[in-house]
């Protein structure tokens, strides 16, 4: 039975995402901006993607995982478990610390995921609108630098 979202959830991480994603440009993990056209179809690609690979697929298998005495996996550690393969999976095109910095992000696509009763439209709508604003970001700091060069 799906259980709804708190109303105070999306602006919270509407608002929340803001700062987060200025501050990881700031530490130079911001997305490269080269080719607006291409890197807003590869972000919307990607964040669909990895939200059908890693919540409906592996967070979906945790969930319903049963052991051998036939309990499940705890929401949080199904959670936990995704999140943490999800960060690990950053590492192959990010330095360490910015993939450790999507940690975070991704416990809360989970934990969306999971409020949501398994939906998948919840996590890929947060995880689009936070690359958009990272890209931007990036895009918005990119031009400043080269304008000031």
């Amino acid at each position: 039975m799906p259980r709804d979202l708190p109303a105070r959830l999306w602006p919270a991480a509407l608002i929340g995402t803001l700062p987060l994603a200025w501050a990881a440009v700031q530490a130079g993990f911001g997305l490269p901006a080269a080719s607006p056209p291409r890197d807003l179809a590869l972000l919307v690609l990607a964040s669909v993607t990895e939200e059908i690979v890693f919540r409906g697929g592996l967070q979906r298998a945790l969930l319903h995982w049963r052991r051998r005495d036939g309990q499940t996996l705890p929401a949080g550690a199904a959670n936990l478990l995704t999140s943490a393969v999800f960060a690990a999976a950053h590492v192959w095109n990010h330095p360490p610390l910015a993939a450790l910095g999507v940690l975070p992000v991704s416990l809360l696509l989970g934990w969306v995921y999971e409020r949501s009763g398994e939906r998948l439209q919840p996590p890929i709508a947060l995880h689009l609108y936070f690359n958009l604003v990272l890209y931007g970001f990036s895009f918005y700091a990119a031009g400043a630098a080269h304008a000031a060069a």
